[in-house]
């Protein structure tokens, strides 16, 4: 068995997306925007984020346009038909999330957002949040 782990800093380009497949399994989706200087021009990557099950339930909200995150997991490929061609598409499949955007910063950025969930927990502060096989979220 090879080893496939990737690890990329980024900001969300837009608020996280809450889906349910049909069997009723909750995925999380958003693009990271990830900077980079090459030559003294800026340049960026932006690549697909999925969390699944209930991780994805409760980081969804805290996954807000402009995050700040490290996001840790597995690169795959995605392939599919469209009209005669194949396409190809890589992406991570979360298992860890690491936020660099202060509690506070996130609050002040999606005021309107808040008061206007009645759900919304406590937002993770800096730190890493994690999942283990059993799905179970843990705060390291």
């Amino acid at each position: 068995v090879m080893t496939n782990n990737i690890v990329i800093a980024g900001r969300l380009t837009e608020d996280a997306e809450l889906r349910y497949t049909n069997n009723g399994s909750a995925v999380c989706n958003f693009t990271l925007a990830n900077n980079r200087n090459y030559k003294n021009i800026e340049k960026s990557t932006f690549i697909d984020v999925n969390i699944f099950g209930p991780y994805a339930e409760a980081m969804h909200k805290y996954l807000l346009k402009g995050t700040t995150l490290d996001v840790t997991g597995e690169l795959v490929q995605e392939s599919w038909d469209h009209e005669g061609r194949r396409y190809y598409k890589h992406k991570i499949i979360a298992k860890e999330l690491d936020f660099r955007m202060s509690k506070k910063d996130t609050l002040a950025k999606r005021q309107q957002y808040i008061e206007n969930s009645d759900e919304i927990d406590e937002i993770p502060d800096q730190g890493q949040i994690y999942i283990d096989e059993k799905e179970e979220i843990y705060n390291g």
